[in-house]
């Protein structure tokens, strides 16, 4: 039976960079090997309904590209699929010492032998399992050439005190742990690295350490990995597979742009990240922010935007990377723009797709986003843009660093008040140059995804 590349995961069908992902994966490996089948294990599980959506577009993006669902949570369970392998593991150790090994403070020698039981048996009888319930998923590992985990911030344990290890971090290592234990080459492909705190660290160690490689899509996610002993001999720098999105809209992207009158490179995007209230799962930043800054945020964009279209006479289009802010930033941005400057804006009140963004990106004259995909998918199309994140934001800002950008990052908690504006209209005042070094930055970053794909090749199991 032929080898194929099996990919996890696919993320979130709630956010256009994280939707766009997988496909920038798929093109590239399109182009470098079009022959190869490529099996896709979605983050979603079957009886999640994204799970479909995901399936059919992403079987839309390669002939030979199958999407499963994912096997190692449950939407019931709300995280860690808790089955006979499982309620095995739990009886070994006991729910009481499984809960202080997840809050750190187990003795090192139990918890050195807990992360050994999940290496080593926990994951044997999780596949013995798969191999019962989900025949499909079993073999898209057993016939796995190559394990290739997708770009992401995923690994996290302990970032802002959020220590899910059950629901979220392990199922969400799950793929590399079996593989690891079925013997099948593996490796990690343009991660962001924010918190890998005690005990998950010691499970880290073996599974990174034994991987092929493993590649951050940032530098300063390297240097983190590097002072907590986490790299092994082949890390480095590689980009985030979104930079190889590229499917647009153009039809839809005609009809939005004259509907609401907007003129090409002509207007800028504005995206928001607004901390919710509460804790969220999946988001560690719900809850921890407070009101009076996020009001503090807002008003510096609004000074941007009405800087903006009182200099340069151009519209703002306010837009979404994520659906969750469709409602939000109007009460938080839009209602506190002065009225002559909402004149000038135009407000999406529906989410869109990877494409339409895509397509709309490539027109726009700038984009400001406080979120990271939005700015990624922005330089891929040439334009130029602001990234004006907060700290809890992450590592992943520090990518437009590495891409020589620095001057176009901004802390939005931390800037003057006229910052954003100031770089807005240095971008406006030098269009022709800034659009020209973004288009000097893509075949730097063909040439590294490229090499990660030889390495791919070269480590491929065969029969």
């Amino acid at each position: 039976m032929q080898k194929h590349l099996l990919v996890t995961y696919s993320w979130s069908v709630n956010n256009i960079g994280d939707i766009g992902i997988t496909p920038g994966l798929l093109n590239m490996i399109s182009k470098e090997k079009p022959e190869l089948p490529v099996k896709v294990i979605s983050w979603l599980p079957e009886n999640d309904p994204g799970y479909i959506k995901t399936k059919v577009y992403l079987e839309g993006y390669k002939d030979n590209c199958q999407v499963l669902p994912m096997p190692f949570v449950t939407a019931d369970a709300g995280g860690l699929n808790k089955g006979s392998a499982w309620q095995a593991f739990e009886q070994r150790w006991g729910a009481n010492k499984l809960e202080s090994f997840r809050r750190g403070i187990l003795t090192t020698f139990e918890s050195e032998a807990i992360v050994n039981d999940i290496l080593d048996r926990y994951s044997l009888e999780l596949f013995e399992e798969i191999k019962q319930h989900n025949p499909n998923v079993a073999a898209a590992f057993t016939n796995a050439g190559f394990v290739y985990y997708n770009s992401g911030t995923t690994f996290n344990f302990g970032r802002l005190g959020v220590k899910n290890i059950w629901g979220y971090t392990l199922p969400l290592a799950m793929s590399l742990i079996v593989a690891r234990r079925l013997g099948i080459p593996y490796g990690i492909g343009s991660q962001s690295f924010d918190a890998l705190e005690w005990p998950m660290d010691l499970l880290y160690k073996k599974l990174f350490g034994d991987a092929k490689f493993v590649y951050c899509r940032d530098t300063d996610s390297l240097n983190y990995l590097a002072q907590r002993g986490l790299t092994n001999k082949f890390s480095g720098y590689r980009p985030d597979s979104t930079f190889f999105f590229e499917r647009f809209d153009e039809p839809w992207a005609d009809d939005f742009m004259f509907q609401h009158g907007l003129a090409n490179e002509k207007f800028m995007c504005v995206m928001l990240r607004i901390a919710d209230s509460k804790p969220v799962f999946n988001d560690p930043i719900g809850g921890t922010m407070t009101e009076e800054r996020k009001l503090e945020q807002m008003r510096k964009m609004k000074i941007l935007i009405e800087d903006w279209v009182k200099q340069t006479g151009c519209k703002v289009l306010i837009c979404h990377e994520t659906r969750d802010t469709i409602a939000n930033t109007r009460e938080y941005l839009y209602d506190i723009l002065d009225d002559e400057t909402k004149t000038q804006c135009v407000y999406m009140d529906s989410f869109w797709s990877s494409e339409q963004a895509y397509s709309i990106f490539k027109r726009a004259r700038i984009i400001t986003s406080m979120e990271m995909h939005s700015i990624i998918m922005s330089i891929n199309v040439g334009t130029p843009v602001i990234h004006n994140p907060f700290d809890e934001c992450g590592r992943k800002k520090y990518m437009l660093n590495d891409l020589g950008l620095s001057k176009w990052l901004i802390d939005i908690d931390s800037c003057a008040d006229q910052a954003m504006s100031e770089v807005a209209l240095d971008i406006h005042n030098n269009f022709t140059a800034a659009k020209q070094y973004l288009k000097e930055l893509k075949p730097a970053l063909i040439s590294r995804f490229s090499t990660t794909m030889k390495e791919v090749w070269h480590a491929w199991k065969q029969d």
